[in-house]
């Protein structure tokens, strides 16, 4: 008969797998700051010339943008918003076109 203690005193337990180099409390070496690679910084999104998508079984909608990063570069996304988002934003821009129409209208007085 053999049976097996799993939590014998004498048991080690098994090294590590995950770098150690990660755990150090060191700073890393410059070499390897400069051959990190960085997550790109989100400068703002522009609104693609397409019409919105609207999924009618979740009730989403979907519109595409531009992301424009810090760097300069662009990657196209679809910006997915639920009906409750949808709702806001619809609300959101009347009153942006109000308040654009008011103030072309105090302009022209």
């Amino acid at each position: 008969m053999t049976t097996t203690d799993q939590h014998h005193r004498s048991r080690r337990t098994p090294p590590s797998t995950v770098d150690e180099s990660a755990q150090s409390a060191t700073p890393p070496e410059e070499s390897e700051r400069i051959t990190r690679p960085t997550t790109p910084i989100v400068q703002g999104l522009g609104l693609l010339d397409k019409d919105p998508r609207y999924d009618w079984r979740t009730g989403h909608a979907a519109l595409s943008v531009d992301v424009c990063f810090l760097d300069g570069t662009k990657a196209t996304a679809k910006l997915e918003l639920d009906p409750g988002r949808v709702q806001l934003l619809s609300i959101q821009l009347e009153r942006a076109i109000a308040l654009r129409e008011a103030a072309h209208k105090e302009e022209s007085e």
